[in-house]
């Protein structure tokens, strides 16, 4: 006789000796019995047949092809994914879809034809869909029968219509099967299958209920209205996830410390790929092993990203930031320190030019096609080249990863087809990885998290379910676009069976009512205030079980991160953590570099002093110092500089310079304007060629491969041109006597030296030309407002010239703008100002004064390079209202 267990209360009793059927491993350890689930027995069923569950990998690539084959889009990969619900639906159902190509819905007949197609193409291979699995192998068990065996059905609180037929048929006589069942219309859909059963003879048991119920049992029956919440549930709410998460993983760590073991404990969530996440970083943190089976994409983990990495590169022929970034990735490793310097310097863009660094990357020239056992073989060469294996197994995910790819490999190429192109190889490849899923921490031992379904059946003393809010327990009923609930009711009149909107609600509610039963000793419920500014409700189930929440306990600190961060709120009650003195002087200092007070040692106020005497200054200099004392500090006394890389474009600091060297290579025999009219378009361009050339010599500059450079020479050519006829580059009565020469001089007690690009002699004395290449004045030191206004180059050049031209009645500065043609409008600065910032210049060396106080718009800041130290931001304005 079969029998069905319909109220479950003392389970003690249940018969050890036969096969027990579970549907997850945690219900089997509960029961200590080996795992075997109803879906194994199916699949054993239908292989005797010599039929399988087709790949992953054949199931995707069977459905597109159907979809593409049968209905008319420009999209059919967009289509083909929004109906995989509505087939999944369809062939859960067990429905004949030959029935439905006639029904008078133009969406359900293509649904249906292209998914018998589905069905019939996959057969032809001697696969079937997973979603087939029960129906198919109730046929074969039908057609062909194997001995029925006993067996004990517990998990399945609810089960499918395939799953009760199928069980039918495969369970002999002394099955028992544990299926709850009551009045309440939770239990509506159990209430059929037991209705069903009893018609194939099995018999129905009840339990004879004591009043020693478990904690499990008293919380199904306060949820179904029928008993008082017991002792020992709480229901803590937290203002935010993360502090939701902390707060549940640190009660996890006091019990830990109190001696549970970890295998007593659970946390539930119905919202995985909301809180896995974050469980995972601040489990990390508490040192707390954690184990979750949420599954994520290949292409969301390391092996996936350098995977789709590798095809862009190779798609793309190799662009420098790809490719830095596929050679350079943990999984690779494969461009040395050395090499990446030459590599940032050089800018490689193309497999050619990587190949001049010394790396041997010809493995990765892939023809553009080949048979799809080649390609498959290429791939793995490639992956072995890398040692992407060995470079995978560090992390457990990723190893786990790395085999489902090589089981993967095998599957493709045994695909259909002869010859692909490599366009069509790698669309196959970055399906693989975002259809092929890992578990995201994977391993043994530690605290499981699970879902509310995976844990039906299972026991475990102390249960902490997160996520306790509104639209994710019970998680929002979403609606099918292809065949929602509107369609499924049309379709109840043809004896087509789909689930209602109704049918999902129940189904939330009895997953919700059998998680009840898991606790043994404690449940802990918890809940967020919001997130990601979005206000959150607690879930409707805490009113049906009337519990109340409550602001979590206080607990001792659950990791070092967040005794240090105490710590810096507490520093009298610091121990002698070595670490923590430091972590704390750290945070003074940036407490008051944060604060309104005088800038000090961490700040530029470096307190010592440097000799100005033996210092010799450009304009440049002085000008930066005057701009921000911290930016002359940087560059000249720590000489710090960014590392060197190639531009992508020309800087504007790299185009006046090449300006510069060009001219001075044009006027070398040029004295007059006579002269200069004679030069044409060939001797500019020859001049520009040779510039280029010196350039590319000194400072390793290729100027071809500088994005656009061809259109930019051109656009120079031109204007240089134009600067040979405009009448202020040189003058009628003048006479070049000097080209880019430097000169010493004394400037109000200091020693400076002036680069001059070119000095004219003219009838009325010296002109000193200084080109510059933007359209207005360059910006100067600041002003008693702040403002970067004050031009301290053209007074000191001046000084310089007629210090070393001592017969010289006059000496004119002229800034000349070669992208006007003109000379630039300059403002002539006081004798005592320009004393007065001498002065200032002294007084910084000598006290080491060099704080970060740029102009007061900041326009000086805007191509600094020094942000990243200086850290200026909103801080600024503080120490100046301070002040």
């Amino acid at each position: 006789m079969r029998s069905l267990i319909v109220n479950p209360h003392n389970l003690n009793h249940l018969p050890s000796q036969i096969t027990t059927i579970t549907p997850t491993q945690p219900v089997a350890r509960c029961l200590k019995v080996p795992y075997k689930s109803l879906d194994k027995l199916a699949i054993k069923t239908i292989n005797n047949h010599e039929i399988t569950i087709a790949p992953v990998l054949t199931m995707d690539r069977t459905w597109r092809r159907i979809v593409a084959e049968n209905i008319n889009s420009n999209d059919p990969d967009g289509i083909a994914k929004m109906l995989i619900p509505s087939r999944q639906k369809l062939l859960k159902s067990g429905v004949d879809l030959n029935l439905l190509t006639h029904h008078n819905s133009r969406r359900i007949r293509d649904l249906a034809q292209v998914t018998n197609r589905y069905k019939q193409k996959l057969q032809k291979q001697g696969y079937i869909d997973q979603d087939q699995l029960f129906w198919e192998a109730i046929n074969y068990q039908t057609q062909a029968p194997t001995p029925a065996q006993t067996l004990l059905i517990y998990g399945y609180f609810q089960p499918q219509l395939d799953q009760v037929k199928f069980i039918n048929l495969v369970a002999g006589e002394g099955s028992i099967w544990v299926l709850p069942t009551g009045t309440e219309e939770i239990f509506a859909k159990n209430r059929e299958a037991i209705a069903y059963l009893e018609s194939k003879g099995w018999q129905v048991n009840y339990q004879e209920n004591d009043d020693n119920f478990s904690l499990g049992e008293k919380l199904q029956n306060c949820f179904l209205g029928k008993g008082e919440l017991p002792h020992k549930v709480q229901c803590h709410i937290y203002p935010n996830l993360e502090a939701e998460i902390r707060g549940v993983l640190s009660q996890v760590k006091q019990l830990i410390i109190d001696g549970v073991s970890a295998s007593k404990i659970v946390l539930v969530t119905q919202d995985e790929k909301t809180y896995a996440p974050l469980l995972l970083d601040i489990a990390w943190e508490y040192q707390l092993p954690l184990r979750l089976f949420y599954k994520i994409p290949l292409r969301n983990i390391r092996l996936g990203y350098w995977i789709a990495l590798l095809i862009e590169v190779i798609e793309n022929n190799f662009p420098f930031e790809s490719t830095a970034k596929l050679l350079h990735h943990p999984l690779a490793r494969y461009l040395t320190y050395k090499q990446w310097l030459e590599a940032r310097q050089k800018r490689p863009n193309n497999l050619a030019e990587w190949e001049e660094l010394g790396l041997n990357l010809s493995l990765l020239k892939f023809p553009q096609s080949d048979t799809l056992p080649n390609w498959v073989d290429r791939i793995k060469q490639v992956l072995k080249f890398f040692d992407i294996r060995k470079n995978s197994s560090q992390w457990s995910r990723e190893i786990v990863a790395f085999n489902q790819l090589e089981t993967a490999w095998l599957e493709l190429s045994k695909l259909d087809g002869d010859r692909l192109n490599r366009q069509e190889f790698f669309q196959d490849i970055l399906e693989i990885i975002t259809k092929l899923k890992v578990p995201m921490q994977p391993g043994k031992g530690g605290i499981e998290v699970h879902t509310p379904l995976s844990l039906q059946g299972a026991s475990y003393p102390h249960v902490f379910l997160i996520g306790f809010q509104e639209g994710i327990l019970p998680a929002a009923i979403e609606n099918d676009p292809v065949l929602d609930f509107y369609e499924s009711r049309r379709l109840s009149q043809f004896n087509i069976t789909l689930e209602t909107a109704i049918d999902i609600a129940q189904r939330n509610e009895l997953c919700f009512y059998e998680l009840l039963r898991i606790p043994t000793k404690s449940l802990t419920f918890s809940c967020a205030e919001q997130h990601h500014k979005k206000p959150l409700l607690p879930s409707p189930y805490s009113t049906r079980l009337g519990i109340e929440t409550t602001p979590p306990p206080l607990l001792n600190l659950a990791s070092i991160e967040e005794a240090r961060r105490y710590y810096l709120q507490q520093p009298y009650q610091l121990s002698n953590d070595v670490i923590v003195n430091d972590i704390i002087k750290n945070w003074q200092v940036e407490q008051r570099r944060e604060s309104g007070e005088s800038p000090d040692e961490y700040d530029g106020v470096i307190g010592i002093g440097v000799d100005y005497q033996n210092r010799i200054f450009s304009a440049s200099q002085l000008t930066a110092l005057g701009q921000c004392p911290f930016k002359w500090f940087a560059t000249y006394l720590l000489c710090l500089k960014e590392p060197s890389e190639a531009e992508a474009e020309i800087t504007g600091s790299l185009r006046g310079r090449l300006y510069h060297r060009c001219l001075e290579i044009l006027l070398k025999d040029i004295k007059t304007q006579t002269d200069l009219r004679r030069l044409d378009i060939q001797d500019i361009n020859q001049a520009l060629s040779q510039a280029e050339a010196a350039l590319q010599a000194e400072e390793n500059v290729n100027f071809d491969k500088f994005i656009g450079w061809e259109a930019r020479r051109l656009e120079g050519l031109n204007m240089l041109e134009l600067n040979l006829q405009a009448e202020d580059f040189l003058l009628a009565n003048a006479e070049i006597i000097s080209r880019e020469n430097y000169f010493d001089a004394e400037w109000y007690g200091l020693k400076v030296i002036a680069r001059v690009d070119r000095i004219d002699r003219t009838p009325t004395g010296l002109l000193v030309l200084d080109y510059k290449t933007t359209s207005s004045s360059p910006l100067g030191i600041k002003d008693d407002s702040g403002k970067a206004k004050i031009n301290i180059q053209m007074p000191l050049y001046q000084q310089a010239i007629a210090q070393n031209f001592n017969e010289v009645p006059e000496v004119d500065v002229k800034l000349y703008s070669l992208n006007k043609q003109r000379y630039l409008k300059a403002k002539l600065t006081e004798p005592a100002i320009l004393e007065a910032f001498a002065e200032e210049v002294k007084q910084r060396l000598q006290q080491g004064n060099y704080p970060v106080a740029p102009d007061q718009k900041q326009q000086v800041c805007q191509y600094c390079e020094f942000d990243s130290v200086c850290r200026k931001g909103n801080r600024l304005s503080r120490k100046t209202s301070s002040k």
